[in-house]
């Protein structure tokens, strides 16, 4: 029996794959908070999908925050994040 690792212990919680599927869409795959869940609501999901995972994702360097010029709060894919999504992905096309 495979022990339950990192990894799938954050992908089953519910907003992991959500918040990356999401900031991937992105330019530069960052998004002004406010716009990121306005996206998470379009895609039929709760900003609380979000809060459940942001803790861990920050933990794991998953995702990052930086203020932009007008200092509003951004959130964004780290080259790490970027990683995870791109293999997710190679996994689906092996599937």
């Amino acid at each position: 029996m495979m022990k339950n690792t990192n990894f799938f212990q954050l992908f089953r919680k519910r907003g992991f794959s959500e918040t990356i599927e999401i900031l991937q869409d992105f330019p530069n795959y960052e998004a002004i908070q406010s716009k990121f869940f306005e996206k998470l609501v379009e895609s039929n999901s709760y900003p609380n999908t979000f809060f459940r995972v942001k803790g861990s994702l920050l933990k794991h360097n998953i995702i990052a925050y930086k203020l932009n010029n007008n200092n509003e709060k951004v959130i964004f894919l780290t080259e790490k994040g970027l990683d995870v999504w791109n293999r997710i992905q190679e996994i689906e096309k092996i599937l």
